[in-house]
């Protein structure tokens, strides 16, 4: 009980149980919009905020390695795609589960929520969350978070709460300040609650009333001071603050507010789920305001259900730019077919064309190569780097080539566009040419690693151990895409390891140490090698990989008196600490 008392001192933070306002009827929600959103989620505790709730349940249990989560079941078979329990299962087992797709395909993808995460969005929505602990004894991580987080003072407990009540009694010392009724309470039986200090609730949660908004309507005029739902949409309407009403508002603000207000508008709308906006997102999607526009191709591409191909066509037709570059934009992000976007190939703008070359880079289907390869010797760099991940993702076969004689011409434009910088300083054209290049090359670089064998992890190789780099990105991302190579294709980062430029050489060295195992085998004969830079920096792979067998060679270089001696001693002492021996039984 010491530590209890002692966690209880620490709370500096005061429970005030606010009883609810006659002035204006609160809506609870059960168990987060759980009729409009799979339970527990993120997802689902954000529609209860924008469906009007004021108050929203959530349920909590503890993982088994102490974390707290939103689960109500503790059994995990009916709301994921594994099995098991909360209690049982570590969190990242958890966080790697689809906790959507139960309840359709539209919500697949989202994972049970941690407590900390559901906290900060009841913050951004200025929720209160009532708390149904849904088993004994996580008190004291639930109230630490609840500390960590700022939100003592809005939340409710209720559930399994005993330890919560010896650690921090001021969140129960209003008992009974709040009456729990049952659908068809008069007024006068409220009347009655309030003369003696009690607000009312009238539920209509999981009972034979959850979908009787008359009854709701009735509770409100008989003067409840808040109902209890699983519909929020009812609720909100029954209370007199119709989600219609605020989303009529948001509408308006998007037709004829400033661009400002309008993208604002766009974005807010984009977050509810299940009402019929697709024709609004579509009809802003066509606007001349590229702002707008990109606003109402997020909302598309992040709609549930899914945005329908058709709502597209207008778009890719229009003879606004804006329009295309942007519909062109959310097709990729949806994943359609390549079929939706061939015919913008020939778009004379530069904008469309990039925009759709990026699109088709995270499309299936077939693209005619020769399009493509036309397109990569194209006069706008923005073209020629998307057309690199495009032909990357459809012809592979020839891509590889033809992305490396480009990118190396790119790299020559860009010397000479930094050798033509006359004085001290670039103008802002000039730097205007060089962040063109540096878009336009980076992009080749991400297609060269979306493509697989010796080739392309030897051009990948050649910009990451080019000499004179300076600080140029395209080496440094190159040396990170080799990490997953090096264990198939070493020879080029072994050859770099010996390197006297000492960049190409440290960044192979990194390389390999990242690698994996796997190049372990060939890094070991290099501590006999008579070079001492080459033999120190294997030295330094073996230890960082922790790789017990390079002991043996180790201990004898540790042993000799060279002048590596310390360094094999501490590569000893590292690879012991990441393998200690098993304890005796």
């Amino acid at each position: 009980m010491n530590h209890l008392r002692t966690f209880a001192f620490a709370l500096t933070l005061t429970f005030a149980l606010t009883p609810l306002s006659h002035a204006s009827v609160q809506l609870r929600c059960h168990r987060t919009a759980n009729q409009d959103a799979p339970e527990n989620t993120l997802d689902s505790l954000e529609q209860a905020a924008l469906l009007g709730c004021n108050i929203v349940e959530i349920d909590l249990r503890r993982t088994l390695d102490g974390r707290i989560v939103l689960n109500h079941d503790g059994l995990l078979d009916r709301l994921t795609d594994g099995t098991g329990d909360a209690a049982g299962s570590y969190y990242d087992d958890l966080a790697l589960r689809d906790t959507g797709s139960w309840m359709g395909a539209r919500f697949s993808g989202l994972h049970i929520a941690l407590f900390e995460d559901a906290l900060r969005i009841a913050r951004e929505y200025d929720l209160r969350i009532d708390l149904d602990f849904k088993e004994p004894g996580i008190g004291p991580d639930v109230l630490r978070i609840l500390k960590r987080e700022n939100m003592l003072d809005r939340v409710h407990f209720g559930g399994e709460v005993a330890d919560v009540k010896q650690l921090y009694p001021a969140a129960f010392s209003s008992p009974g300040a709040n009456v729990w009724v049952q659908p068809g309470i008069t007024a006068e039986e409220v009347r009655k609650n309030h003369a003696v200090g009690k607000a009312v609730i009238a539920n209509f949660s999981a009972n034979a009333h959850a979908m009787d908004l008359a009854a709701m309507k009735a509770a409100v005029a008989a003067g409840v001071d808040g109902i209890n739902v699983d519909f929020p949409r009812l609720g909100a309407d029954a209370v007199g603050r119709p989600v219609e009403q605020r989303i009529h508002d948001l509408i308006v603000s998007a037709n004829s507010g400033d661009v400002a207000t309008r993208r604002s508008a766009i974005l807010k709308l984009s977050r509810f789920q299940g009402f019929a906006l697709q024709d609004d997102f579509a009809r802003w999607l066509l606007d001349s305001e590229p702002t707008v526009s990109r606003a109402a191709a997020v909302a598309l591409a992040e709609a549930r259900p899914r945005t329908p191909n058709a709502a597209f066509a207008a778009a890719i037709h229009s003879t606004n730019p804006v329009a295309r570059t942007n519909a062109a934009w959310a097709l990729g992000m949806l994943g359609t077919p390549a079929s939706t976007l061939l015919p913008l190939l020939h778009d004379h703008d530069p904008k469309v064309l990039q925009a759709t070359l990026f699109a088709l880079a995270r499309m299936s289907g077939y693209v005619n190569g020769g399009v493509l390869l036309s397109l990569l010797h194209s006069g706008d760099e923005s073209v020629r780097g998307a057309a690199a991940l495009a032909l990357a993702r459809h012809q592979p076969e020839i891509a590889i080539k033809a992305i490396t004689a480009q990118l190396r011409r790119e790299l020559a434009i860009d010397k000479a566009i930094r050798a033509a910088i006359k004085g001290p300083k670039p103008t802002q054209t000039e730097i205007d040419a060089i962040l063109r290049q540096f878009r336009c090359q980076i992009q080749m670089t991400h297609a060269l690693n979306m493509l697989h064998g010796k080739d392309a992890t030897d051009a990948l190789a050649e910009l990451a151990f080019a000499p004179n780099q300076g600080f140029s990105q395209n080496g440094y991302v190159a040396g990170f895409n080799l990490w997953d190579r090096a264990a198939t294709d070493p020879d080029p980062i072994l050859h770099a390891l010996a390197s006297t430029d000492v960049t190409a050489a440290d960044r192979a060295e990194s390389i390999l140490i990242k690698a994996g195992p796997g190049v372990l085998p060939l890094v070991r004969p290099l501590l006999g090698n008579s070079g001492s830079a080459l033999r120190e920096r294997a030295e330094r792979i073996l230890a960082w990989q922790g790789d017990t067998e390079a002991l043996p060679a180790l201990h004898s270089r540790a042993l000799a008196g060279t002048a590596d001696a310390d360094l094999a001693r501490w590569a000893i002492e590292k690879i012991e600490m990441l393998h200690p021996a098993p304890a005796a039984r």
